[in-house]
């Protein structure tokens, strides 16, 4: 069988004659992909140039033959992965009656948002005050902050309740009376505190709640950080294959190997970071490859059964490396590469697997829950100068709202792989830039356009 690329020439007479040598290229190295064996090694490395300048016409296109309805497969499914994010317009919300216990742990799917032109003009827009309290009551931080709501504000009904029974009312009209049972107060006046001791406190769990939300934000910032560095080198494990690998069968099929496992290890890093869950998607995935000719059965369920499915993906690419004939050098530097891969990799355990200290968060847990079970007995008596006492309870759940809520907010954000988009990170960053990039090397527009331009 002939090497790729032919002339067209060449092409067109091998087509003329009832053949199709690109097809039979394909064909075989797919079928050794799928026994496991990489055909030899050339004896010239080098393929032949043509001198004239070329044109690959439609039916020469490999792209279009080979790589393209693999890569809109991808992308379909990123564009449409088939779950609403909630930052959509079109997202069907779910009023707090009716969401379950579950809801805030299941609505972090939806949160794994990927912005592009119109999602930053509808973020900015001046319609978002009203869309932002418009959608507060199906706000999944409600469902999550339940509970202490509840008794909180449980308790501010009772400090109002017990004041009015045991010591005094004050009705509508602004006219105070002596409570109902005030004859059993005793020495108690009100049950009631002075503002004093909350008043000194709440700089100190402003601190506690910055440092808690902003520990928590860098977790998140440096998981995204260090995939944007997973994203570009994965995306330079490919393009150094096209640069450095001969064009030839040979490497040609180590090229589409090491492109096949490099989307394993991202996927399968994904899957750790996703839990048991995702174990399902990656098995799906896996054999997917094998069903394409990309990768053996056994390889699938030998990454399947790895304790570190990450590092043994990462080992099948430094063995695929090996087998390349290239030069020492090159090898080297996309060992680097991989090196760079195995220390994001790391960091993103290192992210997962430490938490903000547990001292920390529950200092501030226990804290921020006394001081708002304790604001009611400050604000009974200053709201009753205010206006009323019964105001006591709808400003203690407010404030009761947003204070638990920016700790809530600490808590959801401090494990950021659950609420970051990666399978759209896997699929369309990653893996369908890789096979764009592959087809565009294997198509030779890059030589076609060079060979023009050095011709003109």
């Amino acid at each position: 069988m002939r090497e790729h690329p032919l002339s067209y020439e060449e092409y067109m007479r091998q087509r003329s004659a009832g053949r199709d040598p690109l097809a039979e290229a394909v064909q075989g190295q797919s079928a050794s992909m799928e026994r496991g064996v990489v055909p030899p090694p050339p004896v010239k490395a080098t393929p032949e140039r043509t001198e004239a300048a070329f044109t690959p016409p439609a039916e020469f296109d490999f792209f279009q033959d080979v790589f393209k309805p693999t890569v809109e497969s991808v992308v379909k499914a990123v564009v449409s992965p088939g779950a609403q994010q909630d930052s959509d317009e079109s997202y069907m919300r779910v009023p707090w009656w009716e969401q379950g216990s579950t809801y805030s742990e299941d609505q972090r799917k939806d949160r794994r948002t990927v912005f592009m032109h119109d999602d930053w003009k509808r973020h900015r827009s001046s319609e978002r005050f009203f869309r932002n309290i418009k959608t507060w009551p199906s706000s999944g931080i409600n469902q999550a902050l339940r509970k202490e709501l509840t008794f909180v504000t449980s308790v501010s009904v009772f400090v109002v309740l017990a004041n009015m029974l045991l010591y005094q009312y004050q009705d509508f009209g602004g006219v105070v009376h002596p409570g109902p049972l005030s004859f059993l107060d005793g020495p108690i006046k009100s049950l009631s505190l002075p503002a004093l001791p909350f008043s000194m406190a709440s700089p100190v769990l402003s601190l506690l709640l910055v440092f808690r939300t902003n520990t928590a934000y860098f977790r998140w910032n440096e998981a995204r950080t260090l995939w944007g560095g997973l994203i570009n080198n994965c995306r330079n494990i490919v393009r150094q294959t096209t640069t450095m690998f001969p064009n030839d069968a040979y490497h040609n099929a180590l090229k589409k190997r090491l492109a096949t496992e490099t989307a394993t290890f991202i996927k399968s890093l994904r899957n750790f970071l996703r839990g048991p869950e995702d174990d399902a998607t990656l098995r799906k995935e896996l054999y997917a490859y094998v069903n394409q000719g990309l990768m053996t059965s056994a390889q699938a369920e030998a990454t399947l059964a790895a304790k570190n499915r990450p590092m043994f993906a990462l080992a099948a690419m430094s063995a695929t490396l090996r087998k390349a004939n290239i030069d020492e050098m090159y090898i080297s530097r996309m060992d680097s590469t991989i090196s760079v891969l195995v220390d994001l990799t790391g960091a993103n355990e290192r992210i997962f697997k430490s938490p903000i200290p547990l001292v920390y968060t529950r200092l501030t847990a226990r804290f921020l829950s006394v001081f708002l079970t304790l604001l009611p007995l400050a604000m009974w008596a200053a709201l009753g100068e205010s206006w009323n006492h019964w105001a006591t309870i709808p400003a203690t759940f407010i404030l009761s709202v947003f204070l638990f809520g920016v700790e809530e907010v600490g808590i959801q954000i401090e494990e950021p792989f659950s609420i970051l988009p990666l399978e759209a990170m896997c699929n369309g960053a990653i893996e369908a830039v890789q096979l764009e990039m592959l087809a565009a090397e294997q198509s030779q527009v890059f030589e076609a356009a060079g060979d023009a331009v050095a011709v003109a």
